[in-house]
């Protein structure tokens, strides 16, 4: 199992992306257009104070307090976005890297569970689990992938000849009280034969957070990893 990290160059430029508008540029066009249309409304009211002191400002604090709320509407909306692309871009970045490695592998986003944690700190302390990783199956082998930074490594490697079972279980999901999610759990047998169980979520797609929950796609996933591991 090589300890290496592959280091993946960053994301080129296209020609003409300067041209077109991003949406992080869109957002920030709109949001000093809110800025603006707030400085106008308050130097409106300014000037109407001093023509007319005793004027019935009421419309102008609405128009205000309305300019205000879309503004942080604006504001929260690009956080979560932001976060959103920041996340489908690492896991786009981790898949270029492992197909460099193997590029008949197919991948599947994943999210460790507390028992898959434990495992591999009990293995290698050194490495610190991500929230978000990566599982590529192959012809031989399924191999647990995660991104730091522009580093991705390979953390565990479980040959499908030493997969004695795969099956889904209800596990307690970290951070989310008592909710439980769907985990795909694959009993192997490591190179010293010793047994050992390997846990994941399956998350419903790259740069997501949202955990696959039972149903076709997990019974499809399912099936095709009973697949290769009677294959294999």
């Amino acid at each position: 199992m090589p300890r290496r990290p592959i280091r993946v160059p960053g994301p080129g430029r296209a020609r003409g992306d300067r041209e077109r508008w991003s949406p992080y540029r869109r957002l920030l066009a709109l949001r000093w257009a809110i800025v603006g249309l707030w400085a106008a409304l308050v130097t409106a009211r300014i000037i109407v104070v001093n023509a007319d002191p005793d004027a019935d400002l009421t419309a102008f604090g609405i128009a205000e307090v309305a300019a205000v709320a879309l503004g942080v509407t604006v504001i929260v909306i690009a956080v979560l976005r932001a976060r959103a692309i920041a996340r489908r871009r690492s896991d786009d970045v981790l898949a270029v890297a492992v197909r460099r490695v193997d590029p008949t592998v197919w991948l599947v986003p994943a999210s460790a569970t507390p028992e898959l944690r434990g495992t591999l700190e009990a293995a290698r302390p050194e490495v610190p689990l991500a929230q978000h990783v990566t599982w590529a199956f192959g012809a031989t082998e399924a191999s647990l992938w995660e991104l730091d930074g522009r580093r991705a490594t390979r953390l565990l490697v479980i040959r499908w000849s030493r997969v004695v079972h795969v099956g889904v279980e209800d596990v307690l999901v970290p951070g989310a009280g008592r909710r439980t999610a769907p985990a795909i759990v694959v009993h192997y047998v490591r190179a010293d034969d010793t047994t050992a169980v390997a846990t994941f979520f399956v998350r419903a797609a790259p740069g997501s957070d949202r955990l696959l929950g039972r149903g076709d796609r997990l019974d499809e996933l399912l099936a095709r990893l009973a697949r290769e591991r009677i294959v294999a």
